[in-house]
């Protein structure tokens, strides 16, 4: 698979030029897996996260699909390039910019959330308690029988209600807008193939570390709270970076 090093140009477009280019030149073929994300990265000299952003802008416009604990493969659908249209530069670009927003919304939450919890355990109660138990249950639930979209919906609200445990209206919005962008494709698309995807293990283990972080809130520990949700985020930057 000739691939090119990065010269001056964007650095996710040009992880696509080189495998559109590899499809095209019938170097990639329908079908065929391409290289894991760390030799994509060595081999066009960009970082992961690069790399990562044009996978999910590929995955998007279907010229490529992602098997779990398999990799990245061209579309079966792809007869090498007949499929492209002179317009697929642009409808690309389109997708690069829904995967970068996935990945900036992710950055802000982590962020946000930090620093929310500090508060909510400031203004934690027993009916809060009770609420987030009942929750966690449910999640466990699902996570158990791998009903993914009914935990996924769990999963949002958890988070609004670690918003509303602080019992700030300001909160509570913007944590209800960043939730709202989670129903972008960009987003939806990232969080199934890299942060939360549709396996028993990894939703169990997502139900432990948020249960994590409602015992921190209930031994009043702010600090261990938001290191919670740190190291939250953190397993599922940790988790997209595979591949």
């Amino acid at each position: 698979m000739p691939i090119e090093r990065l010269v001056e140009t964007k650095r996710p477009r040009f992880v696509i030029d080189q495998i559109l280019s590899s499809i095209q030149d019938g170097s990639l073929t329908a079908g065929k897996r391409l290289p894991s994300e760390a030799k994509l990265a060595e081999l066009t000299g960009v970082g992961r996260t690069s790399v990562r952003e044009a996978l999910a802008a590929l995955r998007l416009m279907g010229v490529i699909e992602t098997r779990v604990g398999a990799g990245s493969f061209v579309s079966a659908a792809l007869d090498g390039g007949a499929a492209m249209s002179s317009d697929i530069a642009n409808e690309i670009a389109k997708a690069i910019s829904a995967s970068e927003e996935a990945l900036q919304l992710q950055e802000a939450r982590a962020v946000f959330e930090c620093g929310l919890v500090r508060l909510a355990a400031m203004r934690w109660s027993a009916e809060k308690a009770e609420s987030f138990e009942d929750l966690l249950s449910e999640m466990s639930s699902c996570a158990e029988r791998e009903c993914y979209e009914d935990y996924i919906r769990l999963h949002r609200d958890f988070h609004l209600m670690l918003a509303q445990a602080t019992d700030n209206a300001i909160v509570e919005g913007t944590e209800r807008s960043f939730l709202e962008y989670m129903d972008h494709e960009g987003w939806q698309d990232m969080e199934r193939q890299f942060y939360l995807p549709n396996r028993a293990e990894i939703l169990s283990e997502s139900v432990d570390l948020h249960r994590g972080i409602v015992d921190a809130l209930a031994s009043g520990d702010g600090a261990l709270a938001s290191q919670r949700v740190h190291d939250h985020f953190l397993r599922y930057e940790e988790g997209a970076n595979h591949g």
